[in-house]
């Protein structure tokens, strides 16, 4: 898809937003008062076909929507649509303190390609003593949210797929709460800092192969602190990350880093070699933008315009080859 004028990206993003929500395009609703096809979303995903190559769109109304949800590896291009992701909540509380491995941890486990969710709050309500708590654990490949918000402390956000993109989504964690080994880009979203914790890093991203298709890109984002605690902006120190693995792989491009980010920008991870990570930033604005003191590590960069190109949506998650099917909006290129 070409660069297209402000005018014209705003014709086509409220097109296809609209296309989207067309309650024509809706195989199923749900609705906790009985007036939908189902009650819960895991009657309506069960509905869906198997191994289907077409859209299943299902359209789940206001409501917070309790417990484990699963899109098994069967249930392919489903579609999760609400109205609006500030009343339309799915929320569970499993976590590390309460008896649950993190992969086990997950309000939501998504293992069918093409997945997408419009809308929608996925939240892990477990309190941030109790530690490990997954929001989404997101192990397919091609899948997409858009208008999302994300909630938990600690491993809030776990990507473990390929090809993951994220449009205009806020997502809320404290410790290393976007991580894992999936290869993703976050397009326009926002990234929130919690207390209880001071220190906060934003990603852990566990690339252990130099030949994994694996990495994560954050393209014009908003790294702060969450609203709530803004009387206490000035308690908070956030990291852009530290890497779970050896050949971690993260950039920060075009984005406004709040003055909660650290001079440094980056954390160790004790044991971890840092010969082979790859962080870079490009064009970053805002008071926590300024690289003078960034890391000294020969594996922290600097890019310029043209290496900045491979971490886009259209080189970086190969946009062309999936994601015009969403109706999402997006930019393939950079900004400038």
């Amino acid at each position: 898809m070409a660069f297209l004028p402000f005018a014209a990206c705003l014709f086509f993003f409220f097109a296809n937003v609209l296309a989207l929500i067309d309650p024509t395009r809706f195989n199923a609703v749900v609705s906790l008062d009985g007036s939908g096809d189902f009650k819960s979303i895991s009657e309506a995903i069960a509905a869906a076909p198997n191994n289907s190559n077409t859209r299943f769109y299902i359209r789940v109304a206001p409501g917070t929507y309790r417990g484990h949800l699963e899109i098994p590896p069967n249930k392919k291009f489903i579609a999760l649509i609400g109205d609006n992701a500030l009343t339309t909540i799915i929320v569970d509380n499993r976590s590390h303190g309460t008896g649950f491995k993190t992969f086990d941890s997950a309000t939501l486990v998504v293992k069918g390609d093409n997945f997408m969710a419009q809308n929608l709050s996925f939240e892990n309500s477990a309190e941030p003593q109790n530690g490990q708590a997954v929001a989404i654990l997101d192990r397919a490949k091609f899948t997409t949210y858009f208008q999302c918000r994300f909630l938990s402390f600690q491993d809030t956000l776990y990507t473990k797929g390929i090809n993951q993109f994220f449009k205009n989504c806020d997502i809320y964690g404290t410790v290393d709460f976007i991580f894992g080994d999936g290869l993703a880009v976050f397009q326009d979203c926002n990234i929130y800092a919690r207390l209880p914790l001071n220190e906060i890093t934003v990603t852990a991203q566990s690339k252990d192969q130099s030949w994994l298709k694996s990495g994560f890109s954050f393209q014009n984002c908003t790294v702060t602190v969450s609203p709530e605690i803004a009387s206490r902006k000035a308690d908070v120190k956030i990291f852009l990350g530290r890497p779970w693995r050896q050949y971690s792989t993260v950039v920060f491009m075009e984005s406004f880093l709040d003055d909660n980010v650290q001079p440094q920008g980056w954390e160790l991870w004790e044991g971890v070699p840092i010969n082979n990570l790859f962080y870079a930033e490009f064009n970053n604005r805002g008071p926590g933008a300024d690289t003078t003191h960034r890391v000294n590590w020969p594996t922290f960069h600097i890019l310029n315009k043209q290496l900045a190109r491979n971490f886009t949506v259209e080189n970086f998650i190969n946009e062309s080859d999936w994601l015009l099917e969403t109706h999402v909006p997006f930019r393939t290129g950079l900004d400038g």
